[in-house]
C-alpha cells in the first residue's frame, strides 16, 4: 500500500510539473492580462460586498471575521491562511497551480485593504437603507463574477481555496456541487461563530455566482480571451 501511494505520488507529481509547464508555455498575452485584471476587479468586488453590509463570500466572510478577532488586517490574515490552504493544493492539486494562483493568493487580500476606505470616501460612507444594501449586494456578486469569469477562463492556475473542491472531486467520489457546498458551508459556519456578517450577500454569493460566471463565460470572457485560440483548434 505504500509502495503504491509512494509511485501515484511520483507519477502524479510527473504529470503535474508537465502540465504547469505546458500552462506556461500556452498563455498568451491576453490571458496574462485576463488573469491579473480578473484578481483586481475580483477585489474591487469583495470591497463593493463589504461596503454592503450583507456578507461577502463564505471563505471571504470567515477571513474578515477571524482577522477582526485576533486584531490583524484582513490582508494580512488571508495571506497566512492562503499559506496553509497553498500546501494542499501544493501536495494534491499540483497542476492546478500557475502565475494566477499566486498573484490570487498575495494580492486580493491588500488590495481589498487599500480600496475599501478609498470606495467608502468617494462614495458617501456606509448605505442607509436596506434598498441600498441591497442593490450593493447584486452589484458586488456581478463585478465578482465578471472578475472570476475572466480570471478562470484565463487559465492560469486556480487560487488556492477554488483548488479544494477540485481536487476533492477528484480524491473522493463526491461531486464537485457538493464539494464546493462543503467547503463553502463550513467557511460559512466559521464566520457565523465568529460573529462575521451572514446575510444576503453570502447567499446571493452562493446560488448566484455560478450561473452569472456562465453569462459572462459565454458573451464576453471566451470570446474575448480564447475566441481566436478556439478557432486555431477548430481549423487544425
Amino acid at each position: 500500500m505504500i509502495l503504491k501511494i509512494c509511485v501515484f505520488s511520483r507519477v502524479d507529481k510527473m504529470r503535474a510539473e508537465m502540465n504547469l509547464v505546458e500552462r506556461m508555455k500556452q498563455l498568451t498575452l491576453r490571458r496574462w492580462i485576463g488573469m491579473a485584471a480578473g484578481n483586481i476587479i475580483l477585489a474591487v468586488g469583495v470591497c463593493i460586498l463589504k461596503w454592503s453590509g450583507t456578507g461577502n463570500d463564505p471563505y471571504t466572510g470567515m477571513n474578515m471575521a477571524l482577522a477582526a478577532v485576533i486584531g490583524l488586517r484582513f490582508g494580512v490574515f488571508q495571506i497566512i491562511i492562503n499559506c496553509f490552504v497553498f500546501l494542499l493544493e501544493l501536495f494534491f492539486g499540483r497542476k492546478y497551480i500557475g502565475p494566477g494562483t499566486i498573484v490570487n493568493w498575495f494580492l486580493i487580500g491588500p488590495l481589498v485593504d487599500w480600496f475599501y476606505p478609498v470606495l467608502r470616501h468617494w462614495f458617501f460612507g456606509v448605505p442607509s437603507s436596506w434598498g441600498q444594501q441591497l442593490v450593493l449586494a447584486v452589484l458586488g456578486v456581478i463585478v465578482i463574477s465578471f472578475a472570476c469569469s475572466v480570471y478562470q477562463t484565463a487559465d492560469a492556475g486556480i487560487s488556492p481555496y477554488d483548488s479544494l473542491a477540485i481536487i476533492g472531486e477528484e480524491r473522493t467520489p463526491i461531486p464537485y456541487f457538493w464539494c464546493r457546498m462543503f467547503c463553502d458551508g463550513v467557511c460559512a459556519l466559521v464566520c457565523f461563530l465568529a460573529h462575521g456578517v451572514v446575510g444576503i450577500g453570502m447567499l446571493l454569493c452562493a446560488f448566484a455566482l455560478g450561473p452569472v460566471i456562465a453569462f459572462f463565460n459565454r458573451f464576453f470572457s471566451v470570446p474575448v480571451l480564447l475566441g481566436r485560440e478556439k478557432k486555431t483548434t477548430a481549423g487544425s
